[in-house]
Order: structure tokens, then C-alpha cells, then sequence
């Protein structure tokens, strides 16, 4: 089995039910929201979101956009929060990717993190992109809480040594997607293992796209990606404790989650 995947949505995205439901049956299994932003925004269609979302998945969360300003940013967060009365079960996600932020932020969602622990919420994680982590602009090693979020869009890896979720795509069907390595993100006790194929044979793309890689371990990409429905034989080969789809193209993932196996070769 797959990690369960999650959807992360903003006033962007549409709140109805229907809207809902039809991304379960896309495949998503639990939702993010964002609810506020700075010290004043809240999206508008938060309540909306939330509402019918926990009415189609196990899990709603919600996220805050952070300016940089830890006190007072939390504050605004954790008022929404109770407004809408999310209880200390809920998954609180701080979005930290802003272009105002100064080059080093740890400090501040340190400040931001500490504020909704002393609140009850001990649910918390930390939003950025892998290149934020790995330049250090977001420290893991002194964050008061080590649960990150991190976004790279690629079909391999986060990037990022042990992350809780990986923020895979911006275009699941039209929405970002993540998925859960361990219930970080959608706030469940139980997490699958990802699996991945064996047979040699014809392989159909589940999702958007996938990237084909020069090199098993995917550190050099090619100018070639395959979209959902493409069709493409290959073998997987061993790369460690997983494999990878070898293929005239190059190689692409075998991850279940991505790829769907059609027939046996020959």
C-alpha cells in the first residue's frame, strides 16, 4: 500500500461538498486548510472548507501563512482556530515560504510553534521548501518542534533526511498533494509503507507526471516526463531497499502510488 495522500487548499479552491468528494475519489484521503495569514487574514471560505471536508475525510487540518512575526502571527492563528472550534486533536501547520522573510526564521516559528504547544496543541509541523531546510533558512535542528512538511516536486524523494510529509505536486488534479509519512500530517496512528513494483512489463502513470532520471539514484533529471495515462515498458531494477522503472526514456519510479502496473512483458 501507498502513503495516504492529502490535499492542501486556500480560498483559491472551491468549498463545497461536491468539491470534497470528488477529490476523495481522485484519491485523497485527509485535507489541510489554510485559515489564516500575517495578523488580520482569514480565508473566507475556511469555515466552508472545514466543514465539508470533515464530512468526506478522516482528517482536516489547517494551516497559518507566516510573516515572520512569531507572537503575534500565533495569536491570530490560534483565534481562528478556536473560533471555529478546532480541538487540540487538529494538526496545525506553519506555512513558511514567504518572500518577506528574512534569511534565517527558525527564531520567530520557534516563538509562533511555542505559543500553540503552551495552548494544548501539540500537533504541530512545519511547512517549507527543501531548499529552505537545506540552506538552513529553516533550522530543523533547533526548532522546538522536529515534525516537517517539505515541499519538493519530484516523483522520489522530499530531499530532506526523515521528513514526516513531502509536498509532492502542485497539479493533483488541479490542487497540491502531499503525502503522510507517519500520520504527522493527517493526524492518524496508522501510516502505511509505500510499495514498490517488480515485474518487468507495461506501466501506466497514475498521477499528473512523473520525471525521468539519468541515474538510479535520481540525481540527474532528463528533459523528459511522462503524463498521467502514458504507457511505458520497462524492468525494475534494485536501487537499495526499492526499485526503479528502467526504460529507453530513463528511469522513472516504481512507487506504487505513481505508477499502476498493466501487463507482464512478452
Amino acid at each position: 500500500m501507498a502513503y495516504p495522500r492529502g490535499i492542501d487548499i486556500s480560498s483559491y479552491q472551491a468549498s463545497s461538498l461536491a468539491f470534497m468528494q470528488t477529490k476523495k475519489q481522485q484519491g485523497a484521503r485527509f485535507a489541510i486548510v489554510k485559515l489564516t495569514e500575517g495578523t488580520r487574514y482569514l480565508n473566507p471560505k475556511a469555515s466552508a472548507q472545514i466543514t465539508n471536508g470533515l464530512k468526506v475525510f478522516n482528517s482536516v487540518g489547517v494551516y497559518h501563512f507566516f510573516h515572520g512575526y512569531g507572537l503575534a502571527e500565533a495569536k491570530h492563528f490560534l483565534g481562528g482556530i478556536k473560533a471555529f472550534g478546532l480541538d487540540t486533536s487538529t494538526v496545525l501547520a506553519i506555512d513558511v515560504e514567504a518572500s518577506d522573510l528574512p534569511t534565517s526564521t527558525t527564531s520567530q516559528v520557534n516563538v509562533f510553534l511555542k505559543y500553540l504547544i503552551a495552548h494544548g496543541y501539540k500537533h504541530v509541523i512545519t511547512y517549507g521548501s527543501a531548499s529552505w531546510f537545506n540552506t538552513g533558512r529553516i533550522k530543523r535542528s533547533a526548532l522546538v518542534d522536529k515534525h516537517i512538511w517539505v515541499a519538493a516536486y519530484n516523483n522520489y524523494a522530499p530531499g530532506v533526511a526523515n521528513a514526516n510529509a513531502w509536498q509532492y505536486t502542485d497539479n493533483f488534479h488541479g490542487v497540491d498533494a502531499s503525502l503522510d509519512f507517519d500520520g504527522s500530517l493527517s493526524g492518524t496512528t496508522t501510516v502505511a509503507k509505500p510499495s514498490y513494483y517488480q515485474t518487468p512489463g507495461l506501466y501506466e502513470v497514475r498521477i499528473g507526471q512523473i520525471h525521468a532520471y539519468n541515474d538510479l539514484a535520481a540525481k540527474s533529471k532528463r528533459y523528459v516526463r511522462l503524463r498521467k495515462g502514458s504507457r511505458i515498458y520497462g524492468t525494475p531494477v534494485k536501487y537499495g531497499k526499492i526499485t526503479r522503472l528502467k526504460t529507453p526514456l530513463g528511469y522513472f519510479t516504481t512507487n506504487k502510488a505513481f505508477i499502476k502496473f498493466i501487463k507482464k512483458a512478452g
